[in-house]
């Protein structure tokens, strides 16, 4: 019985998250106004402890195209109590968050959307379909959902989904909180895309969706 009510009670929690998200996407994306933030990515933001010693054992090249992006709100990252959070184009962010696939050991060289697959390694070319926080109480909330393309020099290796998400407390009420949030989220998926690259450097298929939280990869 007790086992029951627990899961009810989890279940009923994830509930709650999932709409207070939806709420807050669709909440920013009918707000007219709001204030501007930047979207500074950093590396070295993550929940405590979180950060990933994760190296890859044999790492070929990989070539990072500029993401796409392919939200259907294009304006907002969330909103705050001031308003709507505008960023506008999150592709320069997002970019540069891939070519720190480097801190995994891994050759990086940032190339064109439409550039041509590298003659070695793995070409990577992503869309962003979601890059949106909300708040609860004083706890921030992340989400950024990406679709991926891994490709060699014999053509596509294969599309995946990726899901990361990340959280922290609210400690000033800053609008570039948000912003550390959304890079919580980004740092939280970085070791899995780094993990799968190992796979994918041999042309081995990966498993198709991955979601990416704080507690990271499995030692």
């Amino acid at each position: 019985m007790k086992k029951k009510i627990s899961t009810m009670i989890v279940g009923l929690a994830a509930a709650s998250l999932c709409n207070a998200a939806a709420a807050a996407e669709v909440s920013a994306s009918a707000n007219d106004s709001g204030d501007w933030v930047t979207m500074k990515y950093d590396a070295t933001e993550s929940e405590r402890d979180a950060k990933s010693a994760f190296r890859a054992d044999q790492p070929c090249p990989v070539q990072v195209a500029s993401t796409v992006d392919a939200r259907q709100n294009k304006e907002t990252i969330g909103m705050s109590v001031g308003g709507a959070l505008l960023a506008g184009d999150i592709t320069p962010w997002m970019t540069e968050g891939l070519t720190h696939l480097k801190d995994f050991g891994y050759t990086v060289s940032p190339t064109s959307a439409d550039a041509p697959s590298a003659a070695s390694g793995v070409t990577i070319r992503t869309s962003v379909t979601r890059a949106y926080t909300w708040q609860v109480g004083l706890k921030l909330f992340s989400m950024v959902a990406v679709k991926a393309e891994f490709a060699d020099r014999n053509g596509v290796l294969q599309q995946k989904y990726y899901r990361a998400h990340g959280d922290k407390t609210n400690m000033w009420g800053a609008k570039a909180e948000y912003v550390t949030t959304l890079n919580y989220g980004l740092n939280n998926l970085l070791p899995f895309i780094a993990r799968d690259l190992q796979s994918l450097c041999k042309g081995e298929k990966v498993e198709v969706y991955t979601y990416a939280g704080p507690d990271g990869l499995k030692k």
